[in-house]
């Protein structure tokens, strides 16, 4: 049977320009954000190393411009990179990585940013977004989620928690090192090998000095230990989750109303008046839940993944939270069996009401096919017509652009082939892959004028504040590259 492992790791990326769906929202992008570093090292369950690190790079992309904010923040340029693997083969080398059987793949922050980036670039790159996740035994874990978890049920003790202006405790990686005596990391902060490293050196101390909080976090990377909490009908439970913020003390109460897929649940927040919903017009109730008009009130619902690492504890638990907890998550057991005993007695009432709405098809009108992992599953037939064609070479990729079912694998298939085999494209798809990447500079960005234009603003903007004047030279040098390589002209000043 194969030892099970943890693999520490962490992404560094060149960012990405914004497109205009992303509604006014600023970066990073996950969706699009292109790699320049990946580095990881493996430890045994005791958080012992074993085997040597992992450092892989990833040579820009002639595709998506590079963010003056990305560079700016990891100093790689991607001058730095062009020596690396080409991004199909470096992704191949990343799931090699990931997927030993037995691996649980861990960082900081890794499910909200790192996984995402691994199953973007595997699909844009056709291959397999999940199956490293959960094959071979394999599971996913986020250190960062452990300790807004130890934070949240005040399990403290031996751990110097950093805390911003306004009082809030401070989370981020760089932070919670400094505080804690991790002092090698400040000076190769956003370095992936340093960021790992850093990184384990938290999880031993939590380990350390919470060693049953540990025990038990760890636990919920399997999904059935979510499942065993959020599914006991009626019973409520402690959810620390993404979202909840250090307002709420990063926690609340909630209970599962509905079960929307194998992975999704739909909770009510008990912080809030499960009555409203049954108060609400449909129309009103379906504005508010999919925050149509941001200034309006959240109605009291969430929806959880028991796949994406909730943290939760069972009902016989609340009665052991320290008063501390319940005034930070602004609840207290008496408005909790309050609110459960409306909630048991109207539950079919609320569930019907939230199935009028919850169901909400993901925007898709003009959004990229590299964005669209999560429109739906491909059938299987055009998975496995995918796999082969891959491995089939320009012809297989052809005919696979052609036959597909799937128009997102359609055009994937055409830009994988235009990448990986660039010398087998005929005059016609030489033109259409011109176009693409003129695209990529041309098109709109956040507003009306083009992200060509919008990454030189970028960078003038970054030069007048000051900025190292080397890295904006280089990102504005490698920006014109990309466009004189197909023929389009940017203002020379901005």
């Amino acid at each position: 049977m194969q030892d099970e492992t943890i693999l520490w790791f962490d992404f560094e990326t060149f960012g990405s320009l914004p497109r205009p769906w992303d509604g006014g929202r600023s970066g990073p992008y996950p969706r699009r954000d292109r790699p320049s570093q990946f580095g990881a090292i493996r430890t045994t369950l005791d958080l012992e190393e074993v085997g040597e690190p992992i450092e892989l790079h990833c040579r820009p992309s002639v595709e998506e411009p590079p963010s003056i904010g990305a560079c700016l923040v990891t100093g790689i340029l991607p001058q730095d990179t062009t020596a690396g693997l080409e991004e199909a083969r470096f992704i191949e080398s990343v799931l090699e990585v990931l997927s030993v059987p037995g691996t649980t793949s861990t960082g900081w922050n890794s499910l909200g940013y790192d996984d995402e980036i691994v199953r973007f670039t595997a699909w844009r790159n056709l291959l397999p977004p999940y199956e490293r996740e959960y094959k071979r035994d394999n599971a996913r874990f986020d250190l960062l989620v452990a300790f807004r978890f130890a934070w949240a049920t005040g399990r403290r003790d031996g751990i110097e928690w950093p805390a911003y202006e306004d009082g809030s405790v401070s989370l981020s990686l760089g932070d919670l090192a400094a505080a804690n005596g991790i002092e090698d990391h400040a000076a190769t902060a956003h370095d992936a090998l340093a960021d790992v490293r850093a990184t384990i050196e938290l999880a031993r101390l939590l380990r350390r000095t919470q060693p049953k909080l540990w025990e038990y976090a760890f636990g919920l990377r399997r999904k059935k230990a979510v499942s065993n909490v959020v599914d006991a009908a009626g019973s409520p439970f402690l959810l620390c989750d993404r979202g909840i913020g250090a307002a709420r003390g990063h926690a609340t109460i909630a209970v599962t109303i509905d079960q929307l897929d194998s992975n999704g649940r739909l909770v009510l927040d008990l912080h809030g008046d499960p009555a409203e919903i049954l108060e609400l017009e449909p129309r009103q109730l379906h504005a508010r839940f999919h925050r149509l008009d941001p200034d309006l009130p959240r109605v009291p619902v969430r929806r959880v993944r028991t796949n994406k690492l909730p943290m939760v504890t069972e009902e016989k638990w609340l009665k052991a939270l320290d008063p501390e907890v319940w005034a930070a998550i602004g609840l207290d057991q008496e408005l909790v069996d309050s609110r459960m005993a409306f909630v048991r007695e109207n539950h079919v009432r609320i569930r019907e009401c939230l199935r009028l709405v919850a169901d909400e098809p993901p925007e898709t009108e003009h959004v990229d096919p590299e964005e669209l992992l999560y429109a739906g599953f491909p059938a299987d037939g055009d998975s496995y017509a995918m796999r082969t064609a891959r491995d089939g070479g320009p012809e297989a990729l052809r005919r696979f652009s052609r036959t597909a079912g799937d128009e997102r694998l359609a055009e994937l298939a055409f830009r994988y082939l235009a990448r990986t085999h660039p010398d087998a494209l005929d005059a016609e798809e030489r033109a259409r892959w011109t176009l693409h990447l003129r695209d990529r500079l041309l098109a709109p960005g956040d507003g009306e004028t083009s992200r060509g234009l919008d990454s030189l603003t970028a960078i003038q903007a970054v030069r007048d504040e000051g900025a190292d004047p080397r890295i904006a030279d280089e990102v504005e040098a490698w920006t014109r590259g990309l466009a004189k390589a197909v023929d389009v002209e940017l203002p020379a000043g901005t």
